[in-house]
């Protein structure tokens, strides 16, 4: 029989990820698996781990420890003249979702930084690679290439890691070196998720056999959507919803897109739009760490428009705010995948945006692997209009329809990680 203190002391669950900056994906990736983990494991001690220390709790994320300090924690260096003993409770890891096997060392650690240290940091490295790979592992303290890949060495004994939703579109173009550094972790873990065939068939050719499972994130509106609507009743979402009482157009556009060509042919677009179907803009960003959004771009994109005054650029950073700005849209246009899977989440109508050749390239892997062809409604800046009619042709219960059955699939897969994860690692356990 299991004593009070036996159950206070099973094995802890991290969550390791990108949870260190900000970023919708990653902010929301944190939040459903921590919710799933209430669920499927009640009482069971959570923490949060990323690359960095920090908190990001006033933006719905939250309090994050580097996962080389928790590992520490949790596997002391022994006494002097001591044996080295596994800890009696070892933790469970779960990789939760991201991009990490094409995150390397150099950008990781630069998107850990503000603006002004990101900048200063690219502008003394970007063109010397050997000088940004020494910079970036001595900033990280780590010789790894794939930082955000979790490292069995640096974990406590009997430690077991589960990668769920785990995306790497460009990992057959991976220097040899990195490939096999991956397929070390990736071959020692107890269960392998990844969120698209182009990922999945990747590995497949160099050994490794992945699930296919949608990305978590698809679980937002089953999960957090009572949560979502509250934040649409206050505060920046109410305000906007107030300000456009026919609607709006939910507009997010990556920082890499923000140049001239593009943001005229996208105001063009969006014009358009509004105006034949008397919409107001919400131009928002989905990430605010560097190489992912700016409101720069968003103010020029603006002011470009026949109208600047049919569009606002949205402040807030709080992930539930964003995901009810995107979930109130009559229309989200975004390059984001995180963007595009919160609509179809909510079953709002939503065209993406292909702009930058690494995030179109996770937007068709995505695409293609979860939707069918004639529902990808991928666009370039220039090619909105034309989709925008039969993208917003009414027909909430084929969008609904196809979001449960996609947070079907990934509730399903959150059984059998987290099975994996601890029900042989503690037997009295009967959770999940």
């Amino acid at each position: 029989m299991k004593t009070a203190d036996a159950g206070a002391r099973r094995a802890p669950l991290i969550l390791f990820g990108a949870f260190d900056r900000h970023n919708l994906g990653d902010l929301l990736l944190g939040r459903i698996a921590a919710a799933l983990a209430a669920r499927l494991l009640p009482g069971r001690e959570v923490r949060f781990a990323g690359l960095a220390s920090r908190n990001l709790r006033a933006d719905g994320g939250a309090r994050v420890q580097a996962l080389a300090e928790l590992a520490r924690d949790w596997n002391p260096a022994p006494r002097e003249g001591a044996p080295a003993r596994p800890p009696a409770w070892p933790p469970a890891l779960l990789q939760v979702g991201g991009e990490i096997l094409g995150c390397s060392a150099w950008e990781a650690a630069v998107m850990l930084l503000d603006a002004t240290g990101a900048a200063h940091a690219i502008t003394l490295h970007d063109r010397d690679p050997s000088a940004r790979e020494t910079w970036a592992r001595q900033t990280l303290g780590s010789p790894r290439g794939l930082p955000y890949l979790a490292p069995h060495a640096a974990l406590p004994p009997g430690t077991r890691i589960v990668h769920t939703g785990i995306g790497g579109v460009g990992f057959a173009a991976l220097p040899a070196a990195l490939r096999a550094e991956a397929l070390d972790e990736l071959r020692a873990a107890a269960c392998v998720q990844v969120r698209d065939r182009r990922t999945r068939d990747a590995l497949a050719a160099a050994g490794i056999e992945a699930e296919l499972v949608p990305d978590p994130a698809v679980l937002v509106e089953r999960l957090l959507g009572a949560e979502v609507a509250r934040h649409a009743a206050m505060g920046e979402p109410a305000v906007l919803r107030a300000r456009f009482p026919r609607g709006y157009v939910a507009v997010q556009l990556a920082a890499e897109s923000g140049d001239d060509a593009t943001l005229a042919a996208l105001a063009d677009d969006l014009a358009a739009i509004s105006r034949a179907r008397g919409l107001g803009l919400m131009l928002f960003c989905a990430g605010r760490a560097p190489w992912h959004d700016d409101p720069e771009p968003l103010q020029r994109l603006r002011r470009r428009l026949p109208d600047p005054a049919s569009a606002v650029v949205a402040e807030s950073r709080h992930v539930l705010d964003l995901c009810a700005l995107i979930a109130s849209a009559a229309l989200c246009c975004a390059s984001s995948l995180h963007a595009r899977i919160v609509a179809d989440a909510f079953a709002r109508p939503a065209i993406s945006i292909a702009c930058g050749t690494a995030q179109a390239a996770k937007l068709r892997a995505w695409l293609d692997t979860w939707q069918p062809p004639q529902r990808h409604h991928l666009a370039a800046p220039g090619n909105l209009r034309a989709l925008a009619r039969s993208v917003m042709e009414p027909a909430p219960g084929q969008r609904e329809a196809h979001a449960a059955r996609l947070a079907d699939l990934a509730e399903a897969a959150a059984h059998t990680a987290y099975a994996r994860l601890f029900d042989p690692l503690d037997p009295e356990d009967k959770t999940p």
